[in-house]
C-alpha cells in the first residue's frame, strides 16, 4: 500500500459485489463524514476525526481477519493480492507494474511461488493472455 503525501490521481472501474470501489467510498463518506479540509480517509474517533494511517488500516484488517478465522494478514500481501486480481482480469503486466508502483519485477517472484494456485485461472484465460501469464509466472526449468 503505497501513498503519496501530496496526493495522486486514482482510477477505478465498477466491480460487481462488495469490492466495488465507488460503493465502498460512498459507504465510507456516509459513515465517517470526513471534514472537507481534512484527509479523505479520515474516520470518526470520539468527537473528532483521525486520518487513516497504514498502521491503523493494517491493525483493523488483522483484527477483522482474526475475528472471522483467517490467519495473519500483511500489508505487502494486500499489494500482491490486488496485483494478482488485476492480472487475472486481463490487465497487462507492464500496466500493473506502473499502477502498483513496483520499482522492480519482484511481484513476478510471488506469482512464481503460487503457480499451482494460479493454474486453474490460467487455464480459463484466453490463449494469448495465458501465454504471457505463463511466461512470467512459470519461467522455464533450467
Amino acid at each position: 500500500m503505497k501513498s503519496n503525501p501530496k496526493g495522486e490521481e486514482v482510477h477505478w472501474a465498477k466491480q460487481n459485489g462488495p469490492t466495488d470501489p465507488l460503493e465502498a467510498l460512498t459507504r465510507h463518506l456516509t459513515l465517517n463524514n470526513p471534514p472537507a479540509e481534512g484527509p479523505l480517509f479520515a474516520y470518526k474517533k470520539g468527537t473528532g476525526h483521525r486520518p487513516l494511517t497504514r498502521q491503523a488500516f493494517i491493525s483493523k484488517l488483522k483484527k477483522t481477519a482474526k475475528a472471522v478465522g483467517y490467519h495473519s494478514i500483511h500489508g505487502h500481501g494486500i499489494r500482491i493480492g490486488s496485483t494478482l486480481e488485476y492480472l487475472l482480469r486481463g490487465i497487462p503486466f507492464d500496466v500493473m507494474k506502473v499502477k502498483g508502483h513496483w520499482a522492480s519485477d519482484a511481484f513476478q517472484s510471488y506469482l512464481q511461488k503460487h503457480n499451482q494456485i494460479l493454474m486453474p485461472y490460467m487455464q480459463a484465460m484466453p490463449a494469448e493472455m495465458a501465454l504471457e501469464f505463463t511466461r512470467i509466472a512459470m519461467p522455464p526449468v533450467r
